[in-house]
């Protein structure tokens, strides 16, 4: 049989065929949740930036990261997931019944947490203003950073672009249910009992904590071991 005489059959083959593929990569999510609609309810991810911007709206990077988000008392986890920062939204990416590729932001109607990499985030609402921490330590006492970028005109000589800024990472103790900001050791320290402050002193001195450069395993030891003194 001559192909060229039947060039719908061609182009048959080679739709079934790029279809499969895609199909494949959306049955791992369909065995793992069937497209469930507590998870995949969220509204098209439509944020878009200015021509020229410089930067960008994630916590690290425009890439995708493995981790997990619990909704409604259940965790869905192996999500493709990144956090927009300057907006404050989880994002979602995955691929439907259709092969296509979505990204999503996630309902924070029945969010209480999610995972990105190593890191822990809670939605928390304290003091009548709900928003997303990231949570380090166990317990009543824990350490809660507020994550979140501005967007400005970039101050550049003949530049009419606008240019994200490092992340901002806003630090809070969290501590007989209210949030109280600190910014040093000493302003830390303040927040605790007087009869335990040079407890904690040493502890910081002997554990040489670095509270804006310590990784946030050292952090997290550091809360718990103050929160079972408290």
């Amino acid at each position: 049989m001559n192909p060229y005489k039947y060039p719908s059959l061609i182009i048959f083959f080679l739709f079934i065929s790029a279809t499969s593929i895609s199909q494949d990569e959306a049955a791992v999510l369909d065995r793992a949740y069937g497209m469930d609609q507590t998870l995949y309810n969220g509204k098209k991810y439509d944020f878009r930036l200015p021509y020229g911007t410089k930067g960008n709206q994630y916590l690290f990077s425009p890439d995708f990261m493995d981790g997990s988000v619990t909704l409604k008392g259940k965790c869905y986890r192996d999500l493709t997931l990144n956090y927009d920062i300057y907006n404050q939204q989880l994002l979602l990416m995955y691929t439907d019944e259709a092969g296509a590729r979505n990204i999503i932001e996630v309902s924070k109607a029945w969010l209480t947490k999610f995972s990105l990499g190593n890191m822990d985030f809670e939605f928390l609402d304290l003091e009548q203003k709900p928003q997303l921490y990231q949570v380090l330590g166990e317990g009543p006492v824990r350490i809660l950073y507020y994550w979140r970028k501005n967007m400005d005109l970039d101050i550049a000589i003949g530049s009419n672009n606008y240019i994200f800024n490092r992340p901002i990472r806003d630090s809070y103790v969290f501590i007989d249910g209210n949030l109280k900001p600190y910014k040093s050791k000493r302003s830390l320290i303040g927040r605790f009992d007087p009869v335990h402050r040079q407890e904690i002193k040493r502890y910081l001195r002997k554990h040489k904590v670095n509270l804006k450069k310590s990784p946030d395993k050292i952090i997290a030891e550091m809360i718990t071991f103050i929160g079972n003194i408290k």
